[in-house]
């Protein structure tokens, strides 16, 4: 069963803070001029906000990942104030249901998905694992086009859920290291 909005909300900006060490110079990012609002795995111009957006929620789609959460897309519509560190951070979250729940497998779907649009990975995957060895959480983290992102999954509590939170490296710095 999916948590309160005010239990999602608290997951979502405890994510933010995890994701982000600091900004500066944020702004929205829609001002780069001639980058289409999707572009192609092979485009080498930066993404827009916007186009982060469509990339996160096709990469999302194309992967058989649920919808975007939308009381998460309407915490980061409240909470992407003009010079804000969350002004910097486009984020999809999609969460399992008790038919249907997120397992390990959808989520190397998504993360194979980014990679066919031109993802590279940056740094280790990392894996927490229960005591029967089963994994529980998984943080990779990849770089394209003046964007960092974080791609999480965690299915301990079923039905879980996959996280992918992208963030403009000259408006923000993200973590590798978590």
């Amino acid at each position: 069963m999916k948590g309160t909005v005010t239990g999602r909300a608290a997951v979502a900006a405890a994510t933010v803070t995890v994701v982000l060490l600091g900004a500066a110079g944020c702004g929205t990012g829609d001002t780069k001029a001639g980058a289409p609002a999707s572009a192609s795995p092979a485009d080498t111009r930066p993404f827009t906000k916007d186009g982060m957006r469509a990339e996160l929620d096709a990469t999302a789609k194309d992967a058989g990942a649920p919808p975007m959460d939308p009381d998460v897309a309407e915490l980061e519509r409240r909470h992407a104030r003009a010079g804000s560190p969350a002004a910097c951070v486009v984020r999809y979250r999609g969460y399992g249901t008790d038919d249907e729940p997120l397992d390990l497998g959808r989520f190397d779907a998504t993360v194979d998905e980014l990679r066919e649009r031109g993802w590279q990975q940056a740094g280790e995957r990392r894996e927490r694992k229960d005591a029967d060895g089963a994994v529980g959480e998984v943080r990779q983290v990849f770089k394209n086009r003046g964007w960092t992102l974080v791609a999480e999954f965690r299915g301990i509590p079923e039905p879980g859920y996959i996280n992918l939170a992208a963030g403009e490296d000259t408006c923000v710095q993200v973590r590798t290291d978590r």
